[in-house]
């Protein structure tokens, strides 16, 4: 039998993360850990089609937009729910959801707005990954993924929208995974734009996810990681 893969997507119930959730359960013996608020419906995750060996699992996760405690007991509740699931290990962690509400210049961003980015969109992937590091590294490929931004980018920010809390947020979580791949040897950490998120995207969201999932499937330690890239494979600029 061919081995499994098993990937965990947050926010996988909409978006990008419910389109790679859908492409990544159409491959054969293909485990699917896919996360939604509490809150919200499981009904579009509920209706993917699977194919031959592959399994969805829907697990609740809720990302505090406001206490660094709570998301730490979040990701650790998901860790040991998991483990209830009989789920050893994990080869891929896809850290997809994220918030961008306020889209402002700087001299009109509320500083609750930032805390907020910050709290969803860098500290959520910094504990997801902090407490699913065992079944990370139980595992055989290993793969930290971040789906970012590149309003993230510093180097680039002189003709970007006017977006401080979404660009800080995304800023901070691309150092994070850049910080991972000097940090495990054996971890691969890896930021991904995908391209979409604006009024007139590049490109459709079935494209966008074919481009990252490429670039998922294609990192090693040794090519890619420690890098930020977009779904077409060109490098952005920190």
């Amino acid at each position: 039998m061919p081995p499994n893969t098993t990937y965990l997507v947050t926010g996988a119930n909409r978006g990008i993360g419910h389109a790679l959730a859908a492409a990544l359960l159409l491959r054969p013996h293909t485990t699917v850990i896919g996360t939604l608020r509490p809150s919200a419906s499981a009904s579009s995750l509920q209706a993917l089609s699977t194919a031959e060996g592959s399994t969805l699992i829907i697990t609740p996760l809720e990302i505090s937009a406001s206490s660094a405690s709570a998301i730490e007991s979040a990701t650790q509740s998901l860790h040991d729910h998991l483990l209830t699931q009989g789920v050893s290990s994990i080869d891929v962690l896809i850290a997809s959801a994220g918030l961008g509400t306020a889209f402002h210049a700087t001299k009109d961003t509320a500083l609750e707005d930032v805390t907020a980015h910050f709290h969803i969109n860098t500290l959520g992937p910094l504990s997801l990954y902090q407490s699913l590091r065992p079944l990370l590294l139980a595992s055989t490929q290993k793969k930290f993924i971040v789906i970012s931004s590149s309003l993230g980018s510093i180097q680039d920010m002189e003709d970007a929208a006017p977006t401080l809390a979404y660009g800080v947020s995304k800023a901070g979580v691309n150092y994070v995974v850049r910080k991972v791949h000097f940090e495990e040897d054996e971890v691969v950490g890896l930021a991904v734009h995908p391209g979409i998120g604006y009024e007139t995207p590049p490109m459709g969201l079935g494209e966008s996810v074919e481009g990252v999932l490429r670039q998922i499937d294609g990192a090693t330690k040794e090519t890619s990681s420690g890098t930020f890239v977009s779904y077409d494979g060109s490098k952005i600029a920190w």
